[in-house]
């Protein structure tokens, strides 16, 4: 049993071994200031709560609840630090996902299956999310609740506000809690969670507690601090709701790792293009060792597929169907939709991935990413202005300046990717 669970370890994650730095020297990018330019301070950081408690009591948070919950909080720079250099960020999708989940998380996830079978089951019945997909999640956020965030999330969302790159965002989720504290009673010592803001077994937002948190073992309570049932139904709900539109597809795979033709032209490989299985199959995309890519689960002809190459055309090319795109839904990392895609099929004791990452690629920093970004505006390949994330924007401009050089277009932001555009004229 523990050699079944080493060997599936190894096909979802690899070795990923931690890579040198590309030895490319660039300037440091401008320091973070606050949404109105100013430099971030203690004195900047009082004005705006200051603004902020009016327009809580123009909402219609009570005084008392606001004041209860701001008690001590202060300007913090190093949650605006961590937010900047979350790993969904700064590290290459092998390092990511190198202990997601490690052996031990593998069988703890088996074993939640058996724990939770009942409600789990009952929850598929409702909303067709598979059991292996909520315990994965569960597993990614808090290690199975084993780690729900000790951070007064009060004080995380004040100085993510305070920062200004999503201060609406922040100050409604301020809100929000603030309504829960009042709605449920929960004292301030309870309400603690991620560095970010989100809170217990579902770690979800405020808001999103407020409009998707459900009461999943019946006591009349929503506590997803307390309750896993909560917490399950809670997440299902959210993936149900959220995607009313295009509902997750019972029975349906949601990634698979496929053999592109030698030929394949990987500007075609995109999250976002969109082609059917029958397409993909004409253009001579496979599975693994051959078979036809629509012997896969739940798939016809017309299913509609994404393929794509993660770490570029070096690592393994996997294929992403409509239930992949509920996990981006939830959120758009490229590293966390993967991460819970096979982790979810080593749970349910699928295969993983069998081509090995190129972990002789070396790391790039935040500041080589900010300098790439600002050559390929330079160049004319994009209009966003830099800030050191590796988004999907920065991926279509890569690809685009790849095109435009007749080189290989993975979109990915190699070391040599990096020495080329930079030694541009």
């Amino acid at each position: 049993m523990r050699l079944a669970v080493l060997v599936c370890a190894a096909l979802l994650c690899g070795r990923a071994i931690a890579a040198d730095v590309c030895p490319v020297e660039v300037p440091a990018p401008p320091p973070q200031r606050a949404a109105d330019g100013s430099d971030l301070t203690a004195s900047g950081f009082k004005d705006w709560l200051s603004g902020f408690r009016d327009r809580a009591m123009v909402a219609g948070i009570p005084a008392g609840i606001f004041d209860k919950a701001m008690k001590g909080v202060a300007f913090t720079p190093k949650t605006i630090e961590r937010a900047y250099n979350a790993n969904e960020r700064t590290q290459r999708i092998w390092g990511y996902l190198k202990n997601r989940p490690s052996p031990e998380r593998l069988a703890k996830g088996k074993e939640a299956l058996g724990t939770y079978k009942t409600i789990l089951a009952r929850i598929e019945k409702a909303s067709g999310i598979p059991p292996e997909v909520l315990v994965t999640f569960w597993g990614m956020e808090t290690d199975y609740g084993r780690n729900k965030g000790k951070d007064d999330i009060f004080q995380a969302m004040a100085a993510l506000a305070y920062e200004g790159n999503r201060r609406d965002f922040y100050e409604a989720n301020l809100m929000a809690a603030m309504r829960l504290m009042q709605r449920y009673g929960f004292s301030k010592a309870k309400m603690v969670g991620s560095w970010a803001g989100a809170v217990g077994h579902a770690q979800f937002m405020p808001e999103a507690y407020e409009q998707y948190a459900v009461d999943g073992d019946g006591d009349g309570v929503i506590d997803l601090w307390d309750s896993v049932d909560d917490a399950f139904a809670s997440k299902a709900n959210y993936l149900k709701q959220r995607n009313a539109a295009t509902p997750f597809r019972p029975g349906q795979a949601w990634i698979a790792e496929v053999q592109p033709p030698e030929d394949f032209a990987f500007e075609d490989g995109d999250l976002t293009i969109k082609k059917t299985i029958g397409a993909w199959e004409i253009r001579g995309v496979t599975l693994m060792g051959g078979k036809p890519v629509s012997t896969l689960r739940g798939v016809t002809m017309d299913t509609p597929a994404s393929v794509f190459a993660p770490a570029g055309a070096r690592g393994p090319t996997v294929m992403t169907l409509p239930n992949f795109d509920r996990f981006v839904d939830y959120n758009p990392s490229q590293s966390y939709a993967l991460a819970i895609a096979l982790w979810s099929n080593a749970i349910a004791g699928r295969p993983g991935l069998k081509t090995p990452w190129p972990e002789d690629e070396p790391d790039i920093t935040r500041a080589q990413a900010y300098a790439l970004q600002k050559q390929l505006k330079a160049l004319g390949f994009t209009e966003a202005e830099p800030d050191g994330d590796i988004g999907k924007g920065t991926r279509a401009a890569i690809r685009a300046y790849q095109l435009s050089k007749g080189m290989v277009a993975d979109a990915f932001p190699s070391c040599a990717l990096l020495r080329k555009v930079l030694d541009a004229p």
